[in-house]
């Protein structure tokens, strides 16, 4: 009796209940905004921002990121943003103060003693505000990333981001400094700051991980592969007409054997035959320029694609799918909304952002949930200050 009463039991899978535990959750991410759903709200948002002179923006960034924030879902759960426009505009207010209005003081007390009247010196000094400007750049996208996180729910759980704004700084200033006499940094530079703010990323008191698997080394080879074709693109096309040209021109005269007028004359004489040419340069120009711009965005789609294949949270796996064709989409829908509405329509293309990202980044695994403890760590206070000042970072 007992085996046939076994037998002819049931489990819950049999009535198509999940027999996964509560605390196992598993999915994709998904957007569920749509851009008629704020015209309302951006509408409200010009008016109150013609009626405070600017001030109010601070408080409608804060409401636009809330409506994006609550439609996006990831593992089945919408994000919730708890940041406020107060937060925003302390922010803002700080490094004015702190850094912004010290820099015009000195600087007009300076200019007022005669401290610049020598031209060395004004130079120096000219290129030492540029040199911290480049440097604070880095550290206002960390720190607007990291006031973002922090103010960021999932499922009550607290995002954040650890580490330093000030050493990130430092390598994205010193890594773009050698860029421009070593260009060949560029996929180990990106590699490097990625995995600064992946490795500093956490989710309650769980982090993501960089290379669990020790792939970067493969990877990273890749990514100079994918690299040589806007690189070498870049090189041809903007490099390669000059020197074609100094190479004719240098066959045609020979530098020891005339003078200066006899030189400029055939110099002359050449630039009329080829006058036609020249005319057409322009053209030229702006054709290797998209050449180059669509090259440069299929390497970007590429490098997003290997690095979050090397990243990882828990058990869930990261994989990105976008097509050079579906970015280029993107990209001249927002350039065209930015234009035709002058720039009122910015929060649009934020939504086309969201559902580009929900669509084409994959997550794979399950997360266990009761493995994650809430974090009582990295807040802040105030928000993105420096990003607000250098107008960084629309969403």
């Amino acid at each position: 009796m007992s085996d046939e009463h076994q037998s002819g039991s049931s489990s819950p899978a049999d009535f198509g209940v999940s027999t996964k535990p509560i605390h196992i959750v598993e999915g994709s991410l998904k957007f569920h905004g749509r851009a008629p759903e704020i015209i309302g709200l951006v509408l409200k948002n010009l008016l109150l921002n013609i009626l405070t002179i600017g001030f109010y923006r601070f408080w409608a960034r804060t409401k636009v990121r809330r409506y994006i924030w609550q439609k996006m879902y990831v593992l089945g759960s919408p994000l919730e943003y708890t940041g406020t426009g107060k937060e925003l505009f302390l922010g803002f207010l700080l490094i004015v103060f702190v850094i912004f209005l010290p820099y015009a003081v000195i600087s007009g007390v300076l200019r007022a003693t005669g401290f610049f009247d020598n031209v060395q010196t004004e130079f120096w000094f000219t290129i030492g505000t540029y040199i911290a400007i480049y440097y604070l750049i880095g550290v206002a996208a960390y720190r607007a990333q990291r006031y973002r996180l922090t103010r960021t729910r999932w499922r009550s759980i607290r995002a954040g981001l650890t580490g330093s704004s000030w050493k990130y700084g430092l390598w994205s200033f010193l890594y773009n400094l050698l860029k421009l006499v070593f260009g060949l940094i560029t996929p180990w530079q990106n590699m490097h700051l990625w995995r600064i703010e992946m490795q500093n990323t956490h989710i309650g008191d769980k982090f993501f991980v960089f290379d669990k698997n020790k792939k970067s080394r493969d990877v990273l080879k890749s990514m100079y592969k994918a690299w040589l074709v806007p690189g070498l693109t870049t090189l041809l096309l903007f490099y390669g007409p000059f020197i074609y040209l100094a190479f004719e021109l240098g066959s045609q005269l020979d530098f020891n054997a005339i003078n200066d007028e006899d030189f400029n004359s055939k110099v002359g004489l050449y630039f009329q035959e080829y006058g036609t040419v020249l005319t057409a340069w322009p053209f030229y120009l702006t054709a290797a320029l998209v050449v180059i711009i669509l090259t440069d965005a299929w390497y970007q789609l590429k490098q997003t694609r290997l690095l979050l294949s090397l990243t990882t949270f828990e058990n869930i796996e990261l994989s990105f799918d976008a097509k050079l064709i579906s970015a280029i989409k993107l990209i001249a829908g927002n350039l065209m909304i930015g234009v035709l509405t002058l720039g009122l329509g910015i929060p649009f293309t934020q939504i086309r952002n969201a559902r580009f990202m929900a669509r084409h980044i994959h997550i794979d695994g399950q997360l266990n949930l009761a493995t994650i403890a809430q974090s009582l760590s990295d807040d802040l206070t105030s928000g993105e200050g420096l990003a607000e000042a250098f107008d960084m970072g629309l969403v």
